[in-house]
């Protein structure tokens, strides 16, 4: 009865044996020897297995790598399996020389804003709030991206003989602060500005219950600016050149001419006609607004209430205004603060209507500039086919075509009779001032900057950051987001060449 169990404890320890023999196979322990050093390791099947740990500890590279046992070098995987457990190699090989690091990395998180100025050399200038003064702070980086205010405002700067009443003193503090931004690598705090500012225009330094500074409106702050320096400015030798009708700095840049016709609409009556100035143009916002043009098209024809001389009461009336000359650089504020009855306050109004980087302002134009712009745009294409040498290729084309011209054709050549504009009738976006929040007495304005190409900057008070076109593209509205309240444009007086548009992208 014993020798069974016995038999089975043989088995049983055979079996075990052979377990150990297994697992020795597949996980040895060797030592190898690298000039002075010896190193233990384990080696399984696999000869990349012994490399890859012997380079970690070495740095010797794979293809540099000579392993020796026995004074035989092992080339493939199958050698290793007459290595036994605690048997000593050899490796032969140079390790690699990792160089000291030549420079000090710095993270761009741990730069001060003045390393940053040095380093990157972008416009990292930014304006230091004083009191809800982002409204004022984001107009005036925009303001600064204008050569030609900054000249001039520096010309009355340095002029002795300039007046120095206290108007005068803000246009001089504004340029010292334009100055200032345009070299500064820190934040710049215009306290002098602002308490002139303030002084001047006591609206703008209401208080409220608590005490502190209450919020104002940005348009507000723009035209007062453009009021103060035009004022100033208006003599013949800050104009921006001698042939200018206008002494007036700001309407020389800003203004432009317009013809209002208004119609009444309950009856026969002469149509009221007048010519007057403005600044900027207004983007009307309703329900079926989705893009800036559509505002602007319909702010330019409202039905107005008026006195009739006719009808001797108030009657509707169809006001129609159209340019008749085109700024050089122009402003469009989206009316999105309206006055809501049920609440006795000022409301915003959140709906998403995009403005495009380059506008397009034919449609806003009286008929006789939209000819002269139309004419301007088919001169500029005539001579670019020219230069490319498409436009023989087109009439050789259209002879083998068609011989003789239709009238449809001949409508479509250019008009030698209209003097072509002097300009394209296309603006470039530079500038974008947004409103965050849902109360127009409150909320946060930021500026939004063109530098180059499609790089733009972000003006959140002290605080720059660079951003892309993509981002400002997205302030067109629609929630709680930074909101586009005032775009500017600056007029572009050669036909603009259409960038490629990037892959991916309608």
């Amino acid at each position: 009865p014993d020798k069974p169990e016995a038999s089975f404890r043989g088995h049983q320890n055979s079996q075990t044996t052979r377990n150990h023999s297994l697992d020795n196979m597949s996980s040895r322990k060797v030592t190898v020897k690298w000039g002075k050093k010896v190193f233990e390791i384990e080696i399984g099947e696999s000869l990349g297995e012994i490399q890859a740990q012997l380079y970690s500890l070495t740095q010797v590279p794979v293809e540099r790598q000579k392993i020796l046992a026995r004074g035989r070098q092992l080339k493939k995987d199958k050698d290793l399996s007459k290595i036994k457990p605690g048997a000593k190699l050899m490796m032969m090989g140079t390790a690699e020389v990792l160089a000291a690091p030549t420079k000090e990395y710095v993270f761009e998180e741990d730069l001060t804003a003045k390393q940053k100025a040095e380093l990157t050399k972008e416009d990292v200038a930014g304006l230091n709030n004083l009191g809800n003064t982002c409204y004022m702070n984001s107009t005036v980086q925009c303001l600064r991206r204008i050569d030609e205010l900054k000249g001039a405002i520096n010309k009355f700067r340095d002029d002795p003989s300039a007046s120095s009443d206290a108007h005068s003193t803000m246009v001089k503090l504004m340029g010292d602060m334009f100055n200032k931004l345009d070299v500064a690598a820190e934040p710049f705090t215009p306290i002098a500005f602002v308490n002139i500012f303030r002084t001047l225009f006591p609206q703008f330094a209401q208080r409220g219950e608590s005490g502190h500074y209450m919020q104002q409106d940005a348009d507000d702050c723009l035209m007062t600016f453009l009021q103060v320096v035009g004022s100033k400015l208006s003599s013949p030798k800050y104009s921006l050149s001698e042939s200018s009708q206008d002494k007036n700095l700001t309407q020389q840049l800003f203004g432009f001419r317009v013809r209002e016709t208004l119609k009444l609409m309950e009856g026969e009556e002469e149509e009221k006609i007048k010519e007057l100035t403005m600044q900027k143009l207004r983007c009307h916002i309703d329900e079926k607004i989705n893009f800036l043009v559509q505002g602007v098209e319909k702010s330019l024809d409202e039905v107005v209430e008026v006195k009739s001389s006719t009808l001797g009461r108030n009657a509707n009336y169809k006001q129609s205004t159209r340019l008749l000359s085109l700024p050089k650089y122009l402003v469009v504020q989206f009316v999105r603060f309206y006055w809501k009855k049920s609440q006795g306050k000022k409301c915003k109004m959140l709906r998403k209507v995009k403005f495009p980087h380059k506008l397009d302002v034919e449609s806003f134009c009286e008929s006789s500039l939209r000819k002269s712009i139309g004419a301007r745009r088919m001169a500029d294409k005539a001579k670019r086919d020219k230069e490319l040498g498409l436009d023989s290729l087109k009439v050789e084309k259209k002879a083998k075509i068609e011989p003789t011209t239709s009238k449809d054709e001949q409508a479509m050549e250019i008009d030698t009779s209209i003097q072509p504009a002097d300009t394209t009738g296309f603006y470039q976006l530079f500038g974008v001032v947004t409103h965050k929040g849902r109360d127009a007495d409150a909320g946060h304005y930021i500026g939004w900057v063109h530098q180059k190409d499609d790089d733009w900057s972000k003006y959140d008070d002290e605080k720059v950051s660079p951003c892309k076109e993509e981002d400002i593209t997205n302030l067109c509205g629609g929630g709680d987001w930074h909101t586009a309240y005032m775009c500017y444009y600056k007029r572009i007086d050669t036909m603009p060449v259409e960038r490629p548009k990037k892959k991916g992208k309608k």
